[in-house]
Parts: C-alpha cells; sequence; structure tokens
C-alpha cells in the first residue's frame, strides 16, 4: 500500500502476518539536512527511533481522542442523566401535590370526605355513639338493662307485680299491720264484742245502772260520772286511753325509723342491696380504669423501645449492616430481568485480599458487556469525606476487578458537604435514605449511570508476549537493583576509579530508559477498543417497572420497627 506524496514526502507499507515493511521518502530540505550531519553509521537508529516515536505518538493521540470522545459521551449521559432525574423529580412532586391536594383539599378532598362521614350526624361516630350510648337497643342500655331493668333482681324487687318484690312484701306487712289495728279498733268500738272497750263500758253501764236501784238521780249521776273525760278512771278515759294506744300501735307499724317495724326491715334491705350494687359498680370501675392504666403504660413502653431501638440502630454498627441489607434488596430487585448478576460479596475476600466491596454487579454471556463489573460500596458513617468514599471506591474496583463503582451514603450520616448525587471519573457518589421513597430515584439513576460507564473492553495481543515482556521489565529491574548496589560500593573507591562510576550510571541511564519502553510496548500491547457496533446491539437497561420493584422490595415505615 502506497500514499500520494504530501509535502515532498512519499511512503509505502506492506503488511503482513509477522513484519510490517514500510519505505518513506522524505524531500523535504529540514529532514536533509538533519540526516546529513548525522554519522552514516547512525542514520538507520536515528530512523528506526524517529518511526517509533511517531508511531508511539500517533497511537497515544488515537487513544487520547478516544479518551476524550469519552468524556463528551460520559458528560452528555449525565446531563441527560440529570435533566431526565430533574423531570422525574418535578412529575414526581406535581405527583404528590396532586395526590396530597386530592387528600386534603378543605373542599373536596378524601380527607375532608372520610371526617365529615365520620363527624356527620349519620357518620361513623354518630352511629357508635348510638350503638353504645343510644337509649334503645344501645350496649349501655342493655347493661342498664341487665343491672337495673326490667328483668333485672333490683327491678324485680322494686316490681308492684313481683310477689316477692319489696313492694309486694311492704304492701302485705303493712296490710297486717293495718288489718290487726283495725281489728283491733273495730273490736274494741263493738257493743257486741266481749273483751272491747264498748261492750266492756255497756256492760259496767249496765251494771252500775242496774245497781242504782232505779234511782234515776243517781243513774245519772253515775253515766255522767262515766262519761266525764277528767276522770282518769272513768269509762270514757279508759275507752280514750285504749283508742289513744291502738293508734300508737299503727303509727309505729308504719314508722321506718322504729326498729323491728316492717317499714324498717324494707329500709334496710332496700339500703344494703343499693349499697352492694354501689360498691359493685366501684369495683368494676377501678378495674376498668387499672386495667386502661395498664393499656396505656405498655402502649408507653413499647413506643419506647421502638424508639430506642431506632436511635441505637442510627448509632450502632448493626444499624450499618440493616442499611447495607437495605441497599442490597434494593439493587436486587432493581437488576431483576437485565442482562447480569448481582453478588453479595461483603462477607468474602477479593483480589486484593480484603473484602472491600459490598456487592458486585457483573454483566453476563447475554450481554456484549460480558465480565465487566460495576461495584456497590454502602456506608452509614458520618466521618466519610468525598475524597475518602472516591479512595474507598478505587481501593473497591481494583479488589472486585470492577471497572465502575457506586458508593451509597445514608442521608441520616451524610455531611453537607456531601453531593445528593454526582460522578467522579468512573465513580458515583449517592445519598440515600431507605426510609423515604422519594430518594429511590436518585439510588435508581446511581445504578444506571455505573451500568452505562461500564465498557467493552478486548486486548490486542498474545498473552505469552505480555507475559515475556513483563519478565524482561522484572529482570531490567534486578539489574538496576544491581548496578545501585555497584554504584554504593564505587564510592569507597579511590579517585581514579571515577571512570567506572560513570560508565555504571551511563549503564543504568540505558536500562531506565529500557525500562520504560518496555513498560510503554507492555501498556501498547494491551490498549482497550471499544467496539461501537456490538455495543449498540447490547443496549444496557434495566426493566420498565425496575423502580417500583427497587421501592416495593422495602419493608414499610413502622414495620421494621415494629419487627
Amino acid at each position: 500500500m502506497s500514499l500520494e506524496p504530501t509535502a515532498r514526502v512519499e511512503a509505502s507499507v506492506s503488511v503482513s502476518a509477522d513484519v510490517l515493511l514500510a519505505e518513506l521518502r522524505d524531500q523535504r530540505a529540514d529532514a536533509l539536512a538533519f540526516f546529513q550531519g548525522v554519522d552514516e553509521s547512525q542514520q538507520p537508529l536515528f530512523a528506526a527511533e524517529a518511526w517509533s516515536i511517531g508511531l508511539r505518538a500517533l497511537r497515544n493521540a488515537q487513544a487520547a481522542a478516544e479518551e476524550t470522545r469519552l468524556k463528551d459521551i460520559g458528560g452528555s449521559l449525565v446531563a441527560d442523566l440529570d435533566s431526565q432525574l430533574k423531570d422525574h423529580v418535578e412529575a414526581q412532586q406535581k405527583e404528590i401535590a396532586s395526590v396530597l391536594g386530592r387528600f386534603f383539599d378543605p373542599k373536596d378532598g378524601e380527607v375532608a370526605q372520610r371526617l365529615s362521614s365520620f363527624l356527620a350526624d349519620e357518620g361513623v361516630l354518630a352511629r357508635l355513639l348510638e350503638k353504645y350510648l343510644a337509649p334503645q337497643n344501645s350496649i349501655l342500655a342493655e347493661a342498664l338493662a341487665r343491672q337495673v331493668g326490667e328483668s333485672s333482681p333490683l327491678f324485680r324487687k322494686l316490681s308492684p307485680t313481683e310477689s316477692d318484690g319489696l313492694v309486694k312484701v311492704l304492701e302485705g306487712q303493712l296490710r297486717g299491720v293495718m288489718d290487726d289495728g283495725h281489728q283491733e279498733l273495730v273490736r274494741a268500738l263493738d257493743p257486741l264484742a266481749e273483751d272491747g272497750a264498748v261492750a266492756r263500758f255497756l256492760r259496767s253501764l249496765r251494771e252500775e245502772l242496774k245497781g242504782a236501784d232505779e234511782d234515776r238521780a243517781k243513774q245519772l249521776a253515775t253515766a255522767l260520772a262515766a262519761l266525764d273525760a277528767n276522770d282518769e278512771n272513768s269509762l270514757l278515759s279508759r275507752l280514750v286511753r285504749e283508742t289513744h294506744h291502738a293508734r300508737r300501735d299503727v303509727l309505729e307499724a308504719v314508722n321506718p325509723e322504729r326498729p323491728g317495724s316492717p317499714l324498717e326491715v324494707l329500709k334496710t334491705s332496700l339500703t344494703k342491696l343499693l349499697q352492694e350494687q354501689s360498691t359493685n359498680q366501684a369495683a368494676m370501675a377501678r378495674k376498668q380504669e387499672d386495667r386502661q392504666i395498664e393499656f396505656e403504660k405498655e402502649v408507653r413502653e413499647a413506643l419506647a423501645r421502638i424508639e430506642t431501638k431506632r436511635a441505637q440502630g442510627m448509632k450502632s454498627t448493626r444499624g450499618g449492616f440493616d442499611f447495607e441489607d437495605a441497599v442490597l434488596a434494593f439493587l436486587k430487585a432493581a437488576t431483576q430481568g437485565a442482562a447480569c448478576v448481582l453478588d453479595s460479596t461483603g462477607s468474602t475476600t477479593g483480589v486484593g485480599r480484603c473484602k472491600k466491596g459490598d456487592a458486585v454487579l457483573r454483566f453476563t454471556a447475554e450481554s456484549a458487556f460480558e465480565g465487566a463489573g460495576v461495584v456497590f460500596e454502602a456506608k452509614r458513617d458520618a466521618s466519610y469525606t468525598v475524597q475518602k468514599a472516591i479512595d474507598e471506591l478505587d481501593a473497591a474496583r481494583k479488589n472486585r476487578d470492577a471497572v465502575a463503582g457506586v458508593f451509597v451514603m445514608a442521608k441520616s450520616h451524610a455531611t453537607d458537604s456531601f453531593p445528593s448525587f454526582a460522578r467522579y471519573g468512573n465513580n458515583v457518589l449517592v445519598t440515600w435514605d431507605d426510609q423515604d421513597s422519594a430518594t429511590d430515584t436518585y439510588l435508581h439513576a446511581a445504578v444506571m449511570l455505573g451500568m452505562a460507564l461500564v465498557s467493552r473492553n478486548k486486548t490486542v495481543g498474545e498473552e505469552g508476549d505480555i507475559a515475556a515482556l513483563r519478565d524482561i521489565e522484572s529482570r531490567i529491574e534486578a539489574e538496576l537493583s544491581r548496578l545501585d548496589k555497584m554504584e554504593k560500593l564505587s564510592g569507597g573507591i579511590r579517585k581514579n576509579a571515577d571512570g567506572i562510576g560513570d560508565e555504571i550510571r551511563k549503564g543504568r541511564k540505558a536500562l531506565g530508559l529500557l525500562v520504560r519502553k518496555a513498560q510503554s510496548t507492555l501498556r501498547a500491547l494491551k490498549v482497550e477498543i471499544d467496539d461501537e457496533v456490538a455495543e449498540s446491539e447490547s443496549p444496557i437497561s434495566l426493566p420498565d417497572d425496575s423502580l417500583a420493584h427497587a421501592s416495593s422490595a422495602l419493608p414499610p415505615e413502622g414495620e421494621e420497627e415494629a419487627a
């Protein structure tokens, strides 16, 4: 293959499987002047060096161009993600405002409607009050009916129709007392009753009149004496006394303060029954109050335990483990169904013999990025700054052989200077709160960005050549170490040995140049080339419902605390 002359320079190139043949014709005056001033034996060496330097410069320029292109793509990707994230956040805020308005609007909000339905005349509160406190068919009415209603013992005791009720008993007692008193009064006034007061009065009067021997005047005096109310021994006075005694007996029988009277017995029984009922009601009220106090105490203790557990979880090491588990659950749900596998690696060592890197997301054979990985670090530690987080991710990427890394910081422990969402090269920093679903979009975007930073790499050169060059590098470094030792030993030789030291320094300089060239060759053989065609055929993506699945994988607020 040959090229047209450009600026008086002609070149032809022939490439085979194992050799590259290049022929160059340069007619420029400066090139001719340079090579004419060089010894003829040195001209091929200068030409080879110029070819190597030019070829290396072209490779470096190509690599720089690729890196610049990747930076531009990364910048545009970050800008697009930032724009989409802002649009999503604005849409979410509008949706939240709409939902809150739908719930809390004072006119037609669901909360207002529920409060109205709860407090309305026919609402839930009214129905509950009617159920428990209504005068008919309520729980209170039923309880009062059981205690003092028609079927209660107290009502039966006070019922006027019950045969064993207090009214009937009192009526029977009063009827007995009144009957006894009435019969005594009737018998006392009955002139036919032999033991009655009137009968005795008439009999005595008849005897006295008969003994008066028909003396009218004496009979009249005797009659007047018998009817003399001032004479305590007269028949009329005895009749008044006996009548008074009978009335007093009736009054004492109906007096509730007199011991042994029927009304006193009724009063005592009724008072005792009411006192027992009052005592029972007071005991039931005290028991209910004790149960209420105990229930409130248990509720306060449970709330205190929940709050204490939350506070300890915020401060203790175990809280970090809980946060790490929440991050892993989110990642597992978010990447489910994608062409990648998530492994929890926090308890295992990596290639660097350490445990840095809590989880690794690695692409499977279904993706063009097979084998490429993204490492995740979850921290709940306020001591982490941005630089410390980046250093932690760099170490984790090296330990887990990952191309990109995502550092997830708990929002409760993040400092003011820690970014909510930021990219530093192949490292992504994000702040997330497992109790706030509004921050789920940030973590989801960080997962997408970490996956997007992965590139499809392949190595140019055989492993045997690379291993051989590494062996050459190690041998040259060993020789350099030996020359350093010789240089130190030559310091004790006399001044006439300065030439030896100069030669040693020259050899050391030449070997250093050789080492640098070998290292450049080694890096050149491991140039990473992006295969855009394969990448475009296998786009990096997550399922459409990835964010919803990730958010639902976390327990609702309060459930974890209760657990």
